[in-house]
């Protein structure tokens, strides 16, 4: 098994294990030190192959920071790699070499192998997910000790590396703001004093690294180099939402939407508590002709995790839309799940592509979403034949469907998706 989904990433602990007992609160490490689970992903050979046919340079997704007190030298290498004939190669091998470490930051937009576990665990976690590749010599360290604002999921998947690992300071933090450094003194301090490690994990390639926001670490290369992505997870945190509901609830209701008074912003008139303002929001919500629709709310926003169009057969699937009959054999894209979420005016309906679905059509939906491949013609009768082809047109070119071939039957209903697979071209050992 090589790690490509978020089951994988977390086998043999169930993704619900795994949110239930660890997300936003434990420190988790899968110790499984086997190098097959990470086959393919990224090792030394893919930095050279990543430089040179992805060029995430171009982008500026390239950070150097050299060893010892440096600091980072990232405008310069990008500079010295863009001006290079050698995709950069020769320069970024020399710092490499002189024990910099090098991160391929947001990995999952060019590079596919982390493209389809970032992809996974985005729809899993309900979050969004982001990741970068970090790249150390041996007996190397890139940071100091630090915490971060967001969860991170650490997966080795060439050499070794060791962690350490200090007590909590600050349970979950929020990224630092001038207001909020002014009412919260412990965010002032730029070099807080972390203690003594109390915790050291030594990650070999296939282990796993779990670390909630605001877990003081640092991490260095063994006498072996070291390459791990740094998976981080960015999901909408509960003041966030609240923030939302309080502006969907200004839309219904003038009283939110009226400016803060001057005399209290001036101070000349004192302001009330926060408990008594939430408590006038509150009741400014139950007194609303139509409640605020919070399970749509929750919908829309996770909306934003659901798994995006599969490359694979996308383009075939456009030139062959125009020909689309009832004995089409349609399904869904690779990896995609259908959902369909309900508005006062249509569905918004999502498969890898979205597009908008008039509320008459709700059996057909339900048809869609309940066959995971199928005949055009079979689709509900409540549609002529000539609106199952336009629908079924339309889903393809707005990609939430594929084109699979033809066929004269529905014995492929319940077929699964095909697991997506890394071109040999892409691969670590394709060259």
């Amino acid at each position: 098994m090589v790690i490509d989904s978020a089951e994988s990433v977390f086998a043999p602990l169930a993704v619900d294990a795994f949110i239930r007992d660890f997300l936003e609160k434990e420190v988790l490490h899968l110790q499984r030190q086997d190098d097959r689970l990470v086959e393919g992903i990224f090792d030394l050979d893919s930095m050279a192959h990543c430089l040179r046919f992805m060029k995430p340079q171009a982008r500026d997704s390239i950070r150097v920071i050299p060893r010892g007190e440096g600091g980072e030298i990232t405008a310069q290498a990008l500079q010295a790699m863009k001006a290079s004939g050698d995709s950069g190669l020769g320069y970024l091998g020399g710092e490499f070499a002189q024990g910099s470490t090098v991160t391929f930051n947001g990995a999952e937009e060019y590079w596919p192998p982390v493209a389809g576990i970032v992809r996974d665990l985005k729809e899993s976690l309900a979050s969004n997910v982001k990741c970068n590749v970090y790249c150390t010599p041996p007996e190397s360290q890139g940071f100091d000790t630090h915490v971060d604002a967001h969860d991170v999921l650490v997966l080795q998947t060439s050499g070794s590396k060791t962690w350490r690992i200090h007590d909590v300071q600050d349970e979950l933090p929020v990224e630092s703001s001038p207001i909020a450094a002014e009412m919260f003194p412990r965010l002032l301090g730029s070099s807080p004093d972390y203690g003594e490690p109390t915790r050291e994990i030594v990650l070999h390639a296939g282990d796993l690294l779990y670390l909630p926001r605001g877990v003081p670490h640092s991490a260095a290369s063994t006498t072996e180099h070291s390459i791990h992505l740094t998976i981080g997870l960015y999901p909408i945190r509960t003041h966030e939402f609240i923030g939302k509901l309080v502006d969907l609830v200004a839309f219904a209701d003038v009283r939110l939407r009226r400016r803060v008074d001057v005399a209290k912003l001036r101070g000349e008139v004192p302001m009330e508590s926060a408990g008594d303002i939430l408590r006038e929001i509150a009741d400014i919500c139950d007194e609303l002709d139509e409640p605020v629709d919070v399970s749509r709310l929750m919908a829309a926003t996770n909306e934003e995790n659901q798994v995006e169009q599969s490359t694979r057969g996308f383009f075939k699937s456009m030139i062959e839309a125009e020909k689309l009959d009832l004995d089409t054999l349609v399904e869904w894209p690779e990896g995609a799940h259908w959902s369909s979420r309900r508005t006062p005016h249509d569905f918004r309906v999502q498969c890898g592509g979205s597009m908008a679905i008039p509320l008459k059509l709700e059996p057909v939906l339900d048809f869609f979403e309940a066959n995971r491949a199928f005949r055009v013609g079979d689709a509900p009768d409540i549609l002529k034949d000539s609106a199952k082809v336009t629908l079924c047109r339309n889903l393809v070119k707005q990609g939430l469907l594929r084109i699979a071939g033809r066929t004269e039957s529905t014995e492929r209903i319940s077929d699964p998706a095909p697991k997506p697979e890394i071109p040999d071209w892409l691969s670590p050992s394709g060259f």
